[in-house]
């Protein structure tokens, strides 16, 4: 089989998300230093919508298309707790509580993947950026960062995580929030 970036030819691997400004990026990295496992490279930071999963070019448009059709508010999204996810091996900044926009946003993306034939995800929606994987001792409570990441999301971003890079995305298309 004919392979691109690791995927199976005309596949890509996709998701909606929030991409960080520079400045918001040097805020999550502060966080970062008080974390313990794998640190996540800080070129990687974003916080996921939707996830799509791995999708065939003609989805990928349909997703371009769909997104370019959804209208959604700037919004202010206060990072201001480090919690555990997963099985407690993820170490992830989060909101302590979420912008209605946000899961607003994420809510209409999620159901836009889902009516073209997406990955349709089984757990409830959770706004986070990925600090650090593989960390020891499972679930711990949430506690608060050295400084909480204000991040003024005015646009959101269709991204391709590429399979022969972990950890590296390509930004595919963006639109406004307003």
């Amino acid at each position: 089989m004919s392979r691109e970036c690791g995927t199976p030819l005309g596949r890509e691997r996709l998701f909606f998300a929030l991409w960080p400004s520079t400045e918001v990026r040097a805020q999550i990295m502060a966080c970062a230093s008080a974390t313990t496992g794998r640190p996540v490279a800080s070129s990687g930071y974003h916080l996921t919508l939707a996830f799509a999963g791995l999708v065939a070019g003609n989805v990928r448009r349909a997703l371009e298309i769909g997104a370019a059709h959804l209208s959604g508010a700037a919004f202010v999204c206060v990072l201001d707790e480090i919690a555990r996810l997963g099985a407690g091996d993820i170490e992830a900044l989060v909101p302590s509580q979420s912008p209605p926009a946000l899961l607003g946003l994420a809510d209409r993306l999620q159901r836009l993947v889902a009516d073209n034939g997406g990955h349709i995800a089984s757990r409830a929606y959770r706004p986070h950026v990925t600090l650090a994987r593989f960390v020891a001792g499972g679930g711990s409570p949430a506690r608060k960062p050295p400084e909480a990441v204000l991040w003024p999301a005015r646009e959101y971003v269709l991204c391709q995580s590429r399979t022969d890079r972990p950890g590296s995305y390509d930004i595919l298309a963006q639109w406004p929030l307003s």
